[in-house]
């Protein structure tokens, strides 16, 4: 998923619950064959293209679930209400920033402006972001005890990777996703702490910012936005891209840039702080673990 986008089709802000609904849709879908909230959930995205027409009744009767069963639901995932929930339902939030895409945007002119954005993002990557700013970060992230990546739910899904990557390292890395910041507002060893937080338009620092003040430590923001507007709560910024409007319309920022710099940014801690303590974790004949 496009992680944080400037516009909304319903409203003019977001609200930082909006960051992680998808996702916590999608794990109910995935995970919860036959309960109320599985029901809920199958309507709804059933629905989605029609929310005018979603309201409490029509769930109940065509879910087969109570009023107070859909409560619950919304109150699950952050919602005071229905209306509040499908509020949220906004193409802002959907993967790759499907609002910028016309509709009659076809396969092959996809791929065509796809593969031309690659090589462009490639080369904005390879001129913002040099060797020795990677390898400062990979200090940064070995000189801290406490390393959390702050990113929406989204995002989180392409880092869980590098989180595995410095486990091999023995080294710990927390990824804290979408409203799950607002839990560490008053979170203590906050002087040994570094914050990484990942917001390729932008939108999502803004609505972390409160959380994130009352925080100290170091902080670093990686982004493709380009207007410093949203660094000045920042140590160190990274920018990934040139886009000064937020809008990562294909979401070659958020699908590719971001595993590109955190793959580098791996491979770099794992070459400068090697585990070599220990028995190996698996012989030289075996490949390593999809």
């Amino acid at each position: 998923m496009n992680h944080d986008f400037e516009e909304s089709g319903k409203r003019d802000h977001v609200n930082i619950n909006d960051f992680d609904v998808l996702n916590r849709i999608s794990s109910i879908i995935n995970s919860e064959f036959g309960s109320n909230d599985a029901a809920i959930a199958r309507y709804l995205i059933a629905h989605i293209r029609r929310s005018s027409e979603i309201n409490v009744a029509a769930i109940t009767r065509d879910a087969f679930v109570t009023r107070s069963a859909v409560r619950r639901f919304c109150n699950r995932l952050g919602y005071q209400s229905l209306s509040d929930l499908k509020e949220s339902f906004t193409q802002s939030v959907f993967p790759s920033d499907l609002s910028h895409r016309e509709e009659e945007f076809g396969y092959e002119e996809y791929r065509a402006e796809l593969d031309v954005r690659m090589i462009e993002m490639f080369a904005e990557v390879e001129s913002g972001v040099s060797d020795i700013a990677i390898k400062h970060l990979a200090d940064e992230i070995d000189g801290h005890k406490n390393v959390e990546i702050w990113c929406t739910n989204n995002v989180s899904a392409n880092l869980v990777r590098f989180q595995q990557e410095m486990f091999y390292a023995g080294k710990i890395v927390r990824i804290v996703a979408g409203a799950n910041v607002a839990e560490l507002k008053n979170m203590g060893d906050a002087s040994q702490s570094l914050i990484i937080l990942v917001s390729v338009s932008g939108l999502f620092a803004s609505q972390a910012r409160e959380y994130l003040d009352c925080r100290s430590g170091r902080k670093i923001l990686i982004t493709a936005f380009s207007n410093d507007d949203k660094s000045s709560s920042f140590d160190r910024v990274y920018r990934l891209g040139n886009a000064g409007n937020g809008i990562d319309r294909l979401g070659v920022y958020s699908k590719y840039a971001m595993t590109y710099f955190f793959d580098l940014l791996s491979s770099c801690y794992l070459s400068r702080y090697p585990c070599t303590k220990g028995e190996p974790l698996y012989g030289s004949t075996l490949a390593w673990p999809e």
